[in-house]
């Protein structure tokens, strides 16, 4: 009887070296599938991928903070404060961003930690004082402590750039008012009521300011 041997294809084996490159040139995609999940309002797909990536143990100090700062904001979208500023604190340690204080200040606000907020506010206008979204979160936060004076000029500030923005005109507006300046006062409650026709607060003020 004749013996017919089998040929048995040899398999590869895939040695450490070549399966943590493969693991790492895996891990390189992670961060920017996650982005396209955020953007994709999928923040647990996202959550998930920076997770992968950040466990991946392949990215430098400032890579990280970006990466736990982006696990912040995605839970930032899930209403998970508690989490996202675990994350956003440990981005603290390798990124400088003033976005990342301002994110950071958004949830202290939503858990009513206002001074922790301000703190914030206060880094991320020191990183980018041209930045017109820290200007209007500063104006509004001071408003609403009642710091008018200090209200007045980041408001002032938020309106160069962004003139139509019916927050920060309301803010600017009454700080206007109560420091005083009636006929500034006056000219920004209609603008108000510009960008807000029949806005109670600017029907009002003209009224008191003599607008």
């Amino acid at each position: 009887m004749l013996i017919v041997s089998l040929s048995v294809p040899a398999f590869a084996v895939e040695g450490v070296a070549e399966r943590r490159a493969r693991k790492a040139a895996e891990a390189q995609k992670y961060p920017q599938q996650a982005t396209e999940a955020l953007q994709q309002n999928n923040p647990d797909r996202a959550i998930e991928l920076f997770t992968k990536a950040i466990e991946s143990k392949t990215f430098t100090d400032q890579n990280l903070g970006e990466l736990y700062f982006g696990r912040g904001t995605a839970h930032r979208m899930k209403k998970d404060c508690t989490a996202a500023l675990a994350d956003f604190d440990k981005a603290t340690e390798t990124l400088n961003d003033g976005d990342l204080y301002f994110s950071r200040a958004a949830c202290y606000l939503d858990l009513k930690e206002e001074d922790k907020a301000l703190a914030d506010i206060d880094t991320a206008v020191k990183k980018d004082p041209d930045a017109v979204m820290y200007r209007g979160a500063r104006c509004i936060i001071l408003f609403n402590r009642k710091d008018f004076a200090g209200a007045l000029p980041d408001c002032e500030r938020a309106l160069a750039g962004a003139p139509e923005d019916k927050n920060v005109l309301m803010a600017a507006s009454q700080a206007a008012e109560q420091t005083g300046n009636k006929a500034r006062a006056g000219e920004l409650y209609r603008k108000l009521l510009a960008v807000d026709p029949g806005n109670p607060t600017a029907t009002e003020g003209l009224k008191r300011t003599g607008g």
